[in-house]
């Protein structure tokens, strides 16, 4: 095989984004971990046993972190507070709750990855590769708690 014909691909693989893109999917992310954030809030309080109500609790506590982290570094960058709401995740029983959150997560987790590989900026890299990583976790819980049930 002649190794000299193989390219190595130049970060960012995926990019890249402009600046105003950037924020935009900064933002993007604000808005989910707000949501995630309240809608575990309310997982807790239907999960069966303390194993279900230990890994929720830890996929929201771990979501307030990233709330935070994507809230500082909006900040950093724009010089602003982000401004925002959020639509409250609706599930007609806990286990379509789990299902659902589990779904999120798998999304997130790709959604964080694509935003990583499309910077050269170490500092939006990092604070969507630590998401990205606790991202794909908590569906390896969510997933564990859905078939549990």
């Amino acid at each position: 095989m002649n190794y000299n014909l193989i390219q190595i691909p130049q970060m960012p693989i995926l990019g890249p984004y402009s600046f105003q893109e950037i924020i935009q999917f900064i933002y993007e992310a604000i808005v989910g971990e707000a949501t995630a954030a309240e809608f575990y809030s309310r997982l807790i309080n239907d999960a069966p046993d303390e194993l279900h109500r230990e890994f929720i609790q830890h996929a929201h506590d771990d979501e307030l972190e990233h709330l935070y982290s994507f809230t500082k570094l909006y900040c950093h960058l724009t010089g602003q507070i982000p401004q925002y709401t959020i639509e409250p995740v609706i599930y007609q029983s806990y286990k379509e709750g789990i299902l659902i959150a589990l779904k999120d997560e798998l999304e997130a987790g790709e959604f964080y990855r694509d935003v990583q590989l499309s910077t050269t900026d170490q500092l939006i890299r990092d604070t969507f590769y630590l998401a990205m990583v606790d991202e794909l976790e908590h569906a390896t819980m969510f997933s564990t708690l859905y078939n549990t049930i």
